[in-house]
């Protein structure tokens, strides 16, 4: 067995110890040899590992991922894209942790996942569309935006560019409008610039004249669907000499100084994204593949090495790139081609159900008549889903409470209302508690940090907006407007809408279910409960749940 200079070097000033000290020292250092010997047979794999082995350690890899993060939330992308894609075995409620975790995050930042990089929100967009769910609107929120910025998305360098390219091409997404007064970005734009930044030698870098593995291989999985174009072609097939001429003799990579299994990660991300094999003669040396030497950093427990201790980047890189080798051999698609992916359907749970009118049974309200929201009061009131304040009385022009719009808009859905205890400030025994929890557990609404929901706070309108939207998407519709700043420029005041409830507004006004015959918006003022009965009257006809 051979040993590797890491551990020779580690071994040398032991053997002048032993000899120094005797024959007391030789039964130790015998001891430790061998215990370093068995150790390192663990580690040990043969050249040309076998489709059995990829499996082993891919499952074993994932394995360790979910009993490390039991509950994946925001930076945790990489652990759900690389066992969702592998397909591997996850908990109950794994993945709409992490959704919701991302829901929250964007609750409480008000929808800024970062202020300078956009490879925050190119990571999300990955994880969430390799979970079924649609980045476009998470809790109000459009993450594919942010990536429609040209400057923003290529002033950082290349490998910015090249995760944005990602993120947009992995769901096959229209790149977004981009606000006023910034760069609106394209797919040929973000292909050109990364064209000009190779290097003649053939591949990427940053801050250097010669090509780093990492770089390039990260630019060259950007650009693998692109090779129809014989510029992108050509770049291509340089980049991929030069990772082949990187490659050490040991099948291994250096980066920045350092022999690392994220750069092996990385190089077979990006054969896999070309469709190079892995035993492609190329990246084969000394009879070791570039996955044989990846192989070669798992321990025992699954999990990955940096260089020569544990890493948890490192491990998450691994398991994607085990994850798009096991996808290879399967024949199915790239990692990052997630056109596969079967799309989320909510409610994962009770469903959405249609209601059945209870027209005898239709309270008769002293106080609504006249006013614009009536007729969608008195609807609601018939199917059972709205009741009054008293037997008399709806109160259309008071204010709504967190607590009141849970509660109403579980039963505009037909709902199960469950306490699941989520928020620390909603005691179980409180007449809201289950609806809440339920509006929650269906991404409706979310806290207010702090694990806390504020069941007494009052709700703007777009606020509403934003939970309506959420609604519409469980009733099976979509409620994403793909330029919702055309939609808004119609009202004085679009600019008093928040950036993160400008979608969910557009949607509103869009379908009729807010500021029709207005020219405002309004979206910072607090909403009525005949508002909100209006709002939530037009989605239930419009997603045919009135029967």
């Amino acid at each position: 067995m051979m040993l590797s200079h890491r551990s020779s070097m580690f071994l040398r000033p032991m053997l002048g110890r032993v000899f120094e000290n005797g024959g007391t020292m030789m039964k130790r250092f015998l001891t430790i040899f061998l215990t370093l010997v068995l150790l390192l047979g663990l580690f040990a794999l043969p050249a040309g590992a076998s489709s059995a082995t990829l499996d082993t350690a891919a499952k074993k890899a994932a394995a360790f991922a979910v009993s490390s993060v039991p509950h994946p939330g925001a930076g945790d992308d990489w652990a759900v894209i690389g066992t969702v894609r592998g397909g591997f075995d996850t908990p109950e409620h794994w993945t709409d942790s992490y959704y919701r975790a991302i829901a929250a995050r964007l609750q409480e930042t008000n929808g800024v996942l970062s202020k300078t990089r956009l490879t925050e929100y190119a990571r999300v967009v990955l994880g969430l569309t390799a979970i079924g769910e649609n980045p476009r609107n998470v809790a109000g929120y459009n993450l594919l935006a942010p990536l429609a910025d040209y400057d923003a998305a290529t002033q950082p360098g290349v490998t910015s560019a090249a995760y944005v390219l990602l993120a947009l091409d992995c769901g096959n997404y229209k790149i977004p409008t981009v606000e006023e007064g910034k760069t609106q970005a394209t797919r040929p734009m973000y292909v050109d610039f990364m064209l000009g930044q190779q290097l003649s030698d053939g591949g990427w870098a940053i801050g250097s004249e010669e090509a780093d593995p990492d770089v390039t291989a990260m630019v060259l999985q950007a650009l693998a669907p692109y090779q129809e174009s014989t510029p992108v072609k050509n770049a291509v097939t340089l980049g991929v000499n030069r990772l082949s001429t990187l490659q050490n003799d040991d099948g291994g990579y250096t980066s920045w100084g350092y022999d690392s299994s994220e750069s092996c990660s990385q190089v077979v991300l990006t054969l896999c994204a070309l469709g190079i094999s892995m035993d492609d003669s190329r990246f084969v040396k000394n009879g070791k593949s570039v996955l044989d030497k990846l192989l070669t950093y798992q321990l025992p427990d699954g999990s990955f090495c940096h260089d020569d201790s544990f890493d948890a980047y490192a491990t998450m890189q691994a398991l994607c790139a085990l994850t798009a080798a096991v996808r290879q051999a399967g024949g199915k698609s790239a990692f990052f081609t997630m056109t596969d992916v079967q799309k989320m359907t909510h409610p994962p749970q009770s469903g959405v159900t249609a209601h059945t009118s209870r027209l005898a049974e239709t309270p008769a309200f002293t106080d609504t008549k006249g006013i614009a929201a009536q007729q969608a009061i008195e609807t609601l009131a018939a199917y059972g889903v709205l009741n009054g304040m008293t037997k008399t009385t709806f109160e259309p022009a008071a204010n709504l409470t967190r607590a009141q719009f849970a509660k109403i808009v579980v039963g505009a859905l037909n709902l199960t209302p469950e306490y699941r205890g989520t928020f620390k400030d909603v005691a179980q025994s409180a007449w809201y508690a289950p609806y809440v929890d339920t509006a929650a557990a269906y991404g409706i609404v979310n806290g207010v940090g702090d694990g806390k929901f504020n069941s007494d706070g009052a709700i703007t309108v777009q606020e509403a907006a934003a939970m309506t939207a959420r609604a519409a998407s469980l009733c099976g519709m979509d409620p994403v407007v793909e330029h919702p700043d055309t939609v808004l420029r119609a009202y004085t005041d679009a600019s008093r809408v928040s950036s993160w409830a400008r979608s969910s507004m557009a949607y509103c006004a869009a379908s009729g279910l807010w500021a029709q015959g207005a020219s405002a918006l309004t979206p910072t003022r607090q909403i009525t409960r005949g508002e909100i009965a209006q709002m939530l009257c037009g989605l239930l006809l419009r997603a045919n749940l009135l029967q």
